[in-house]
């Protein structure tokens, strides 16, 4: 029998979860896995059930396909075909095309976030040559990879969640790996077609922003300690360097030796050259310090050695713990060993002592880092590394090919029907390993535990929605309330998901939608797999948003937009691609069942 009180606490808790998820910056882990024990402790759902969700079989394979995809990645397998779709483009709408269909194609069996990674430095350089504006393909390219995802199974984490939550219902095994592929690809094509015409009408040209590794010079300075000098032999902290207006003293240049990590306590010696970033219009009072010469010659340049320190770009990402507090709170240097040169926000620099700016998602850091800051964040949710991933040089070709190999091996054996899609990914991520592709270390590194966190408590989330009866009682309401259409409710669970996967993270609302759908469409004898695509394609489709989407905050500063180039450009596309979804899905399946 249905438990009324129980529905109704489940359903505070979600409508909770989903508040404090959109009205705070709380990891989403956290917050669903606060409402997971609840639950637990409230004696609504039990132990098994709560935790059956780190057992669901879409949870596993998006873990296994975060390995193949960093295979992939660190191979340098995607490295020719990113030199190859840069040749020969005479138009930007030509180049957009180009650009777009490689991207979709790869998105729909790879993670697009690497893709996006890689392409973003080689079209930058190419628009520059060409004398276009780069801002006419980022955002599209973004755009693409997100579409993409809509065309398999693998193609994204929500395809492979909702699924695994198939295979838990009496429609096990009738939604086969390109069944999405029937309403995935015609949106693709007509987004890409979409695209090409528009995107350079609608797009302003936006200058490269000021925190481009080019514009170094705007954001240091070098001083030089001048032999009778006072200050030498004092430390840092007597020299009183520590507390400057503006200004953060950020390494050392002694001779060949480079001291990059300057405490309190490094003392000064004669012709030290003493680097400088932030305000730089503060230069004067450095000018007023005794001893101390501004170097006629700024011979301050970044490494390519392994152990020395390079110039990288990286955009913060909505959960990195430090939204929300200054640089100086986080102890960023401390916590990620790299110091701000610069912060860019819209498009400008922020112009504050870099200690006191309050991070938010969406800024742009050019930072001064070292090699294991790429490898340990370059395929991150603290940051969207967004220049400098270059610097790895990924790969040879003997393990690209193998890359290729387990890939196509994944596919094969998906489509064939030969093993379940889990067993597939499996396999391909045990090719990747064993052929050198990456690592043990790094495999374990690609894992994202708050992605995989989100998802396993918001499955046992999703779960006591089932237990508790609160599906069939919210089923109840919409039929007395609305009817039992089933166009409407197509309809209805399409703008749904699409409105949860812009207020929060695209997993969850998935998982939340199809928990709720699933027992509406129990209840009212209606075809299931139709409107588990829809839910598919709706968690996907975030396209107003430079938050909505990891891909569409990788090119937000690195393009120089506006949250305003998202909508006009974003706001078409959503609606084009809603309208499409909802007249293929009932011409494709039946609703009735």
């Amino acid at each position: 029998m249905m438990d009324v009180w129980g529905a109704y606490i489940v359903f505070a808790t979600v409508v909770a979860c989903f508040a404090l998820l959109f009205f705070t910056r709380k990891e989403p882990e956290l917050i669903l896995g606060a409402g997971l024990l609840f639950l637990l402790i409230s004696g609504i759902v039990p132990v098994q059930a709560a935790f059956s969700g780190f057992s669901n079989q879409g949870l596993i394979t998006i873990a296994l396909l975060y390995v193949v995809a960093a295979g992939v990645h660190q191979s340098g397998a995607l490295k020719p075909i990113i030199d190859r779709i840069t040749q020969g483009v005479s138009r930007p709408e030509v180049g957009v095309l180009k650009f777009t269909i490689p991207v979709a194609s790869l998105s729909s069996v790879l993670n697009n976030t690497p893709i996006v990674a890689a392409l973003m430095p080689s079209v930058t350089q190419w628009s520059k040559k060409k004398g276009w504006c780069h801002s006419y393909f980022l955002l599209p390219i973004s755009y693409a990879a997100i579409l993409g995802g809509t065309c398999t199974l693998v193609g994204t984490s929500t395809n492979l969640l909702v699924y695994g939550l198939i295979q838990e219902t009496d429609y096990k095994g009738q939604l086969g790996f390109f069944d999405i592929a029937l309403v995935g690809v015609p949106i693709t094509l007509i987004g890409v077609a979409y695209l090409a015409l528009f995107s350079k009408k609608i797009l302003k040209e936006r200058q490269l922003p000021q925190s481009s590794i080019g514009s170094t010079r705007e954001y240091t300075v070098e001083m030089i300690v001048k032999p009778d000098s006072t200050l030498v032999g004092k430390t840092i902290q007597q020299a009183e360097l520590r507390n400057l207006n503006g200004l953060y003293l950020i390494e050392i240049i002694r001779g060949d030796l480079i001291l990059a990590v300057v405490g309190p306590e490094t003392r000064l010696a004669a012709n030290d050259r003493l680097i400088f970033t932030g305000l730089v219009d503060s230069i004067g009072d450095l000018l007023e310090l005794n001893g101390l010469e501004l170097a006629e010659k700024q011979v301050f340049k970044l490494s390519g050695d392994t152990g020395k320190a390079r110039l990288v770009e990286a955009a913060v990402a909505p959960h990195n713990p430090l939204v929300g507090k200054t640089v100086k709170q986080g102890q960023f240097r401390k916590r990620y060993n790299a110091a701000i040169i610069a912060v860019v926000r819209n498009g400008q620099r922020v112009k504050a002592k870099t200690g006191d700016i309050v991070l938010r998602p969406g800024d742009t850091l050019l930072m001064l880092a070292r090699r294991s800051f790429i490898e340990r964040y370059s395929l991150s949710r603290e940051f969207l590394v967004v220049n400098g991933i270059n610097d790895l040089n990924l790969g040879d070709s003997k393990h690209a090919k193998w890359a290729w190999l387990s890939l196509a091996a994944m596919i094969g054996l998906s489509t064939s029907g030969l093993t379940p899609v889990v067993v597939a990914a499996f396999i391909a991520a045990a090719v990747i390993l064993a052929s050198g592709c990456i690592s043990w270390s790094q495999a374990k590194q690609s894992l994202d535990l708050q992605v995989l966190l989100t998802i396993g408590f918001a499955l046992g989330i999703g779960k006591a929605l089932n237990v508790s009866g609160g599906d069939q009682l919210l089923a109840g309401a919409i039929v007395a309330n609305f009817g039992s259409n089933p166009i409407a409710l197509l309809i209805a669970v399409y703008l749904i998901t699409l409105l949860l996967t812009e207020m929060v993270t695209n997993s969850a609302a998935a998982v939340i939608a199809f928990s709720l759908v699933a027992g509406i469409i129990e209840s009212m004898g209606y075809n299931l797999i139709p409107y588990t695509i829809a839910i598919m394609i709706a968690a996907s489709a975030s396209f107003i948003s430079p938050l909505g989407y990891q891909t569409n905050l990788m090119v937000y500063s690195a393009g120089g937009y506006r949250f305003s180039d998202y909508i006009k450009l974003g706001v078409p596309l959503s609606i084009l691609v809603g309208v499409c979804t909802l007249l293929i899905i009932p011409s494709v399946w039946s609703l009735n069942g």
